[in-house]
């Protein structure tokens, strides 16, 4: 795997994970000072998978692809929730479930220097 494939895998797996930990610590004010952290955190993701999309080896292309859909399509719910026309949905399985597909294949034979 390339340097910059392996960098950009890295950084999709960490938005995840922040994503993943926001969802599952309610001390967090993620919505005070103007932060809207799941928002932030979904557009970083969807901005990472697309534009990952290019440099993937033709298996992740359409996994790279669908993440970037869902989490547009979750990101435009978060945006309804923050003005006060739907309600915040529940990310932590879809976060979990997507960091443990790119894990395994950002730790491919080759990736460390």
């Amino acid at each position: 795997m390339k340097p910059i494939l392996k960098w950009q895998y890295d950084q999709l797996i960490k938005e995840l994970l922040l994503l993943q930990e926001h969802q599952t610590d309610t001390a967090c004010p993620c919505s005070t000072d103007g932060e809207m952290c799941v928002r932030k955190h979904l557009m970083a993701i969807e901005g990472y998978a697309q534009e990952t999309i290019a440099m993937a080896d033709d298996e992740y292309r359409d996994k790279l692809k669908d993440l970037a859909v869902e989490a547009q399509t979750y990101r435009q719910q978060e945006e309804k929730a923050l003005l006060g026309e739907g309600e915040h949905v529940s990310l932590i399985e879809w976060t979990r479930n997507w960091r443990k597909e790119f894990e395994e294949h950002s730790l491919a034979p080759g990736t460390h220097d």
